[in-house]
């Protein structure tokens, strides 16, 4: 309407004009009165096209641009929002309120392996991991009644059969009249944080089992300290009446009596030393084994040590070879350092054969240490068992008859010494033709 009153209006400026031009010419008829009306006429459509342009303050033109342009904006928007929703770095999807998916992005098909195709028009329940389609149906149903979903933790399914865990939040959708009709769901996948919270639970768990396995440890090395300790003192006494009967003053044995008595003191002996093995190996264990720093000249100590073992190769006739070339001052710890001799010895004694066996012991300088060896032609370590040798309990042969016993923590005590003076130990060995152990004590 205000665009027919603004051409109408200049209609009738314009019939207006021209009456008042006819009037103009005084010789013709009614001039006058045609001038009037002219008059009247132009300054009434002048009047009506004022007016009808203050109503609009726009003209026909300027409102077709502006028509054109709202519709440009809009497509622009649309353009813009499906940019944003197809190039989302999170997974999102739009469902209805039966939950039929009717749109998804690009990363919630590549997360899920289908092609768009077999995930549109399909029910949400199909990506969701079986033990939670319980958790999500109540989750969807509240949904329903509140229009809120915000951070809820549901595990997912992939096309494959694997799960994940993930956080869903839902921006509803509304129809022109308010009424709830759908909801475009934000998914993001905390996998990572899972294996995070995981690693942080079993550090936590290894803690725990590790302080209680500290505290069993604990009670343990008590225990094998109370028992060593009360054990020692029965055989002490056992110790002393054998060595009374086998006095001539308690009256004389004859041979069988006296080789009843030696076995019972001999048993003895080697109930004390593994006593004494448990002991260092506690003491090893928990470091609170002691170590002196001495002086000792190598050669005059290889002596002694040939000395000491002499009775022991008399009883099994085996020979026995001392061997050094060194005269050097070693400051150690020599109580210990002989220790680890006397198991190596020990070991290398049960070890070789009843005819013929012979056992070497050596010392020689190697510049910045002392490397001393126990060499034995016994029955040698076989491939299988050379990496159980340094552990506890371990024996080469648990069927070979050991006449000194031993409580399988000989080269145990061994290595712990060795490392504990700051050197090394280690050995070659060939089946059924000897064992060498090496260890090296720093100057």
């Amino acid at each position: 309407m205000s665009s027919f009153g603004s051409v109408g209006g200049l209609l009738l400026g314009i019939l207006g004009l021209l009456a008042a031009a006819y009037g103009l010419n005084s010789t013709v008829p009614y001039a006058n009165h045609a001038f009037a009306v002219g008059v009247v006429g132009a300054a009434s459509g002048g009047i009506i096209v004022w007016l009808n342009s203050r109503k609009t303050g726009k003209n026909i033109l300027t409102q077709q641009y502006e028509v054109a342009s709202t519709k440009n904006d809009s497509t622009l928007e649309l353009i813009k929002y499906k940019n944003l929703y197809e190039g989302s770095p999170v997974m999102q999807r739009t469902v209805n309120t039966d939950g039929i998916i009717i749109e998804c992005n690009q990363m919630y098909v590549k997360n899920f392996g289908n092609e768009k195709s077999d995930i549109i028009g399909k029910s949400l329940f199909e990506h969701v991991a079986e033990s939670n389609r319980e958790n999500m149906q109540k989750t969807f149903e509240n949904w329903k009644k509140s229009g809120r979903v915000e951070n809820e933790e549901i595990w997912l399914k992939r096309k494959d059969g694997s799960t994940f865990p993930a956080l869903l939040s839902a921006n509803n959708i509304y129809d022109n009249k308010g009424k709830l009709i759908g909801s475009n769901t934000l998914i993001r996948d905390i996998s990572e944080t899972y294996r995070a919270h995981k690693i942080v639970d079993d550090h936590e768990r290894q803690k725990i089992q590790l302080d209680e396995l500290k505290k069993m440890d604990a009670l343990k090395e008590e225990f094998y300290m109370m028992v060593s300790k009360e054990c020692q003192i029965p055989i002490e006494a056992v110790k002393k009446y054998c060595d009374i009967l086998k006095d001539s003053v308690a009256g004389k044995l004859d041979s069988r009596q006296l080789d009843a008595v030696n076995e019972i003191h001999d048993n003895a002996g080697k109930l004390e030393q593994m006593i004494q093995d448990i002991i260092d190996v506690q003491k090893l264990n928990s470091k609170k084994m002691e170590f002196k720093k001495e002086s000792l000249q190598v050669d005059e100590f290889m002596h002694n040590l040939d000395d000491a073992f002499s009775p022991m190769m008399e009883e099994k006739k085996i020979e026995l070879v001392t061997q050094s070339s060194t005269r050097y001052m070693l400051k150690s710890d020599k109580a210990r350092i002989k220790q680890v001799f006397y198991n190596l010895v020990q070991n290398a004694v049960d070890f070789v054969p009843s005819q013929g066996g012979r056992i070497e012991i050596s010392a020689r300088d190697e510049g910045d240490s002392i490397l001393f060896h126990v060499k034995d032609n016994g029955i040698g370590i076989s491939e299988k068992r050379k990496e159980s040798v340094f552990k506890k309990f371990y024996q080469v042969d648990l069927s070979f008859k050991r006449k000194y016993g031993g409580s399988g923590f000989g080269l145990v005590i061994c290595k712990g010494i060795v490392e504990n003076l700051g050197g090394k130990i280690w050995f070659e060995s060939k089946e059924a033709e000897g064992t060498t152990f090496y260890f090296s004590i720093p100057k």
